[in-house]
């Protein structure tokens, strides 16, 4: 049945369900991936936990707070080490502002092809649609408008891909903006992370 609606709309169907499908995969892909760090940070975020630790000297209890692997527990790990070795604060910031560049990007990669993914179905819907008009054009051409049902259904049959392309488009930009949201989360507990390691290094440099 599905080859049959494909087959109705024209060879323009079959490119913009591929690329529907590399979206889903994409989508679903990242979901997993991000989703599992967001729902772990509302149960249990150890930042101010590991702040006080640290605050008291007590690394080795700060680095028993941090029990998962993320993008927030990379930045407390690196910063508790770099606070035992006596790291300067312009140096710590340094190397924790590369440690959050690669976990931003870590996050976003993939993002953006989902982006153009959606941008792409319904421009292949208006070229498919397009493609179909000139045929039913060619058709009036050739054999007249005597037949205006026939005409009709060419007419409906081209606009089709249109249809699909945004019905595929919507829920796909849907779902970009809401990873995209949940990353923007992410980077933000990151940065308060890396925040509360740089305060503490500035505290105990003046004492």
């Amino acid at each position: 049945m599905i080859f049959d609606f494909i087959e109705k709309g024209g060879p323009i169907m079959w490119p913009l369900f591929l690329v529907a499908l590399i979206a889903f995969y994409l989508i679903v892909y990242k979901a997993v991936y991000i989703s599992k760090f967001y729902l772990r940070y509302r149960k249990n975020d150890p930042i101010l936990n590991v702040r006080d630790c640290v605050k008291e000297g007590r690394f080795d209890d700060a680095r028993e707070l941090i029990t998962t692997d993320g993008p927030s527990e990379k930045i407390l790990r690196k910063g508790i080490h770099y606070l035992e070795e006596n790291f300067s604060e312009d140096a710590i910031k340094d190397r924790l502002e590369m440690i959050y560049e690669e976990e931003v990007h870590r996050l976003d990669n993939g993002l953006s092809i989902i982006f153009i993914l959606g941008e792409i179905m319904p421009m292949l819907g208006l070229l498919g649609t397009v493609s179909g008009m000139i045929e039913v054009f060619k058709a009036i051409t050739s054999y007249g408008t005597g037949d205006a049902q026939a005409i009709a259904g060419g007419i409906s049959e081209a606009l089709l891909t249109t249809e699909v392309g945004l019905v595929l488009a919507i829920p796909t930009m849907f779902c970009y903006t809401i990873l995209n949201s949940h990353i923007d989360s992410l980077t933000k507990r990151m940065r308060h992370a890396g925040s509360a390691i740089v305060t503490i290094s500035r505290v105990i440099q003046k004492q």
